[in-house]
């Protein structure tokens, strides 16, 4: 069999992203009929029709879709070696990639890479915010130099997991509630309550859930969220209270969100996840080093409103 070109996949992910061979013309700087050469050339290469033609619309078929996946994630490895050549050319002083989850993206990792930027001047960021299980698969395609996540065990063989910290749910109160004097919430003091819950779909909800039922405790369950950033705008904007992690907590208590300290402690676990067999870069070490400094003064600062174990 005739093997692929790069020019022929160029032009088979152009029309991909575009829909139409005019559009991928436009995206590659050639003609159109250059690009139906292209096209036609790698469907007899590849041997499978990737496209149903209507009109003047391509229609990818399932085939097409499964290899432009497998294609976009090769471009993703020729646009890092593209970054890393330029950064030895200019001599720059690398980069660093993270990934996190929704929970320390709000305010807490985009303050504290500004100021690893302060000490790293020149290094390029990245920052994308995922949930727990794309944070993992990130990281163990080595596409990302760490990660950060809620504590929940993962099995993959392509991450290595370290404790970042061991925290505490706090419970947040809008501003003016009856309950804002208290300095301690117990599941009691909630009796009758509009709850605003994390999503059925995480196992913090039934720990949370198993509390309040151990208690005897009877909230109005009229809101679901699967974010605790959401959680904390529902609760700020009034409706209802809930209980969180403590770092997204802290980020709305400067826009007014009353915060306290919860009894029984319900645990709450920040994590970082490496790609395995990959040695840790001086940026990401500095990072990590950075990340627990900030953690721990974030704990100091708050009075003993949440531990850091």
């Amino acid at each position: 069999m005739a093997r692929l070109t790069y020019r022929q996949i160029e032009a088979f992910r152009a029309v991909m992203i575009s829909g139409t061979t005019s559009g991928a013309a436009n995206i590659l700087c050639v003609s159109q009929p250059a690009v139906s050469r292209l096209l036609s050339d790698f469907e007899a290469t590849v041997g499978v029709e990737m496209f149903e033609r209507h009109k003047k619309r391509l229609i990818a078929t399932p085939e097409a879709k499964f290899f432009y996946a497998e294609v976009e994630r090769a471009f993703v490895s020729l646009e890092h070696l593209s970054r890393a050549a330029e950064e030895l050319r200019g001599f720059s002083m690398g980069s660093l990639r993270v990934a996190s989850m929704p929970a320390m993206s709000v305010e807490f990792l985009p303050t504290l890479l500004r100021r690893f930027n302060d000490v790293h001047p020149g290094v390029s960021l990245s920052l994308q915010v995922r949930s727990t299980q794309q944070v993992a698969d990130l990281v163990a395609s080595q596409q990302f130099d760490v990660g950060v996540i809620s504590g929940i065990q993962l099995s993959d063989p392509g991450i290595d997991m370290t404790t970042l910290a061991d925290s505490r749910l706090v419970c947040v109160l809008p501003p003016g509630h009856r309950l804002a004097q208290h300095a301690l919430i117990r599941p009691e003091d909630l009796e009758g309550e509009v709850f605003v819950s994390l999503g059925t779909e995480q196992d913090l909800r039934y720990k949370i859930d198993n509390v309040f039922e151990q208690a005897g405790v009877s909230r109005q369950l009229l809101i679901d969220t699967q974010l605790h950033y959401a959680a904390c705008g529902f609760v700020l904007a009034g409706n209802g209270v809930s209980v969180v992690d403590p770092v997204t907590a802290q980020h709305y208590a400067k826009l007014g969100l009353v915060v306290k300290r919860f009894e029984p402690r319900i645990g709450y676990r920040y994590s970082l996840i490496f790609p395995r067999n990959r040695a840790q870069s001086v940026l990401t070490r500095g990072f990590v080093s950075l990340l627990q400094d900030e953690l721990n003064a974030l704990q100091h600062s708050s009075n003993g409103l949440f531990d850091m174990l």
